[in-house]
């Protein structure tokens, strides 16, 4: 297998732009100024670290919060109602129009940096979106405010879905699509350098925003189930996860997956967005919709799409939306149902707080 610098010397000004992986994964795209950025951009991250594909999503649990309230600096993403009702004792609320330059000023002074959004899932995009900038000691807070205290928890214990309609599932081993070109990149200016351009979609992509309130509109970034069982034949749909999440054997009967869907393995196992493994099976024309376990895994991922320039949409709440008994149905995916004890009953504060 070819290593992804080869990249450097096939983006030249030719007929062309030829990606290598495996010998069985050549893909061929037209050139184009915005063809060549994206192929640049792509190669940035993977040698910057390639976070996205390395390592395991950087979530805490709120006890590992709790026991570092003085050491960790902690972020509520939640509008000010939200907050003043009740919030971590000494959490900063910034919300995300000025998230990414609060981080850019603050996060050297703390050895971690905790995102707490209402749910995690916000949390998870916005962390995974920090990360590919640069920040590394990014993470966020398991389910939310809703592990902290039970006075939260009503948006994770609302969302349970325990009468499915079985029509939606399969065991069917769904193939991924044959490989096509990255997506073009609009760039503002063509004189940015990498990091400055990476920079510039990071907070752009922040100040849209990610919408985890499941009684809302859908947004560019998120959709609810009920939005995707409507549309789901114009969407490629993908499951991310371990391989029991998904489970394509007909002779295993625990868990299933959606109708339609193909399942993409994240750290760590295959790590299948690498360039050099399956990223390019993503339509880089079609609407994407993801979905995991809890939805906070797919909002993570969907910030590294969506900052390639996919059209990816996480389903909010994940299975646990879908089908919340199938999470019980087999060891290595209980950790992703939400469950009573998640909820710690910490004390929290009221009122406005500091920034």
């Amino acid at each position: 297998m070819k290593r992804i610098k080869l990249l450097k010397f096939l983006i030249i000004p030719v007929t062309f732009l030829l990606f290598i992986g495996c010998e069985k994964d050549k893909i061929t795209a037209p050139l184009s100024v915005k063809t060549e950025t994206s192929a640049k951009l792509l190669l940035y991250l993977e040698e910057e670290g390639d976070v996205i594909n390395n390592i395991l999503i950087p979530v805490l649990p709120a006890e590992d919060v709790y026991n570092n309230l003085n050491n960790y600096l902690i972020i509520d993403l939640r509008d000010r109602n939200d907050f003043s009702i009740g919030h971590i004792l000494g959490a900063k609320n910034i919300l995300n129009d000025s998230l990414f330059t609060y981080i850019t000023t603050n996060q050297t002074n703390y050895s971690k940096v905790v995102l707490v959004s209402a749910s995690g899932q916000s949390a998870a995009y916005y962390s995974a979106l920090l990360r590919l900038a640069g920040f590394r000691n990014i993470y966020y807070m398991n389910f939310g405010m809703a592990s902290w205290n039970i006075l939260f928890s009503s948006v994770w214990t609302d969302r349970l879905n325990t009468d499915p309609d079985g029509s939606i599932f399969t065991h069917t081993d769904y193939k991924k699509k044959n490989y096509s070109p990255l997506p073009a990149i609009n760039l503002k200016s063509l004189d940015q350098s990498l990091k400055e351009l990476v920079h510039a979609r990071v907070d752009s992509l922040i100040k849209e925003g990610f919408n985890e309130d499941y009684n809302s509109n859908t947004t560019k970034s998120a959709m609810t189930f009920i939005h995707w069982s409507h549309i789901n034949e114009l969407l490629y749909t993908i499951c991310v996860g371990p391989m029991m999440l998904y489970s394509s054997s007909p002779f295993t009967t625990n868990t299933y997956h959606l109708v339609g869907a193909i399942l993409y393995q994240i750290p760590p196992g295959p790590a299948d967005f690498r360039s050099v493994t399956y990223l390019q099976t993503l339509p880089s024309a079609d609407s994407i919709a993801i979905y995991s376990g809890t939805g906070q895994e797919s909002a993570f991922y969907s910030a590294y799409l969506r900052l390639l320039g996919y059209k990816a949409r996480s389903i909010l709440f994940g299975m646990n939306n879908i089908d919340y008994y199938m999470l019980l149905r087999a060891p290595e995916i209980i950790p992703y149902a939400f469950a009573p004890s998640y909820i710690m009953n910490y004390p929290y504060s009221t009122g406005p707080g500091s920034k």
